[in-house]
């Protein structure tokens, strides 16, 4: 099940964005994130978050996305079959609902 939250503003403001996502990784040990803008319309946020393995600790990467909707503004995106993000659901909501408040974003039902 996808989520989605509605960000204030009508421009994805890079600097902003990428200070919001180093944020949310600096509150948790050994998480790191990397954010492209990998289209004029969207930004993406690539969260690399340790997991346990049973070899061992591994990571699993949660992919998180800014759309930018035109005149309906900013959306902020959890889609569970990007990344590993099915896998690590759990750490993928955390991270996304701290991303959304770091933004002052609210809940979307679609």
């Amino acid at each position: 099940m996808d989520r989605t939250w509605k960000i204030p503003g009508k421009t994805l403001d890079e600097a902003r964005l990428r200070a919001a996502g180093s944020g949310v990784a600096a509150n948790y040990a050994g998480v790191s994130v990397e954010v492209e803008r990998e289209d004029p319309e969207f930004i993406t946020f690539f969260f690399s978050v340790p997991t346990q393995a049973e070899d061992g600790e591994e990571t699993s990467e949660v992919e998180i996305t800014i759309y930018n909707m035109g005149r309906d503004g900013l959306v902020l995106s959890l889609e569970a079959d990007a990344a590993d993000n099915n896998a690590a659901w759990e750490d993928a909501c955390q991270l996304t609902e701290d991303l959304a408040d770091a933004l002052e974003g609210a809940p979307l039902d679609v």
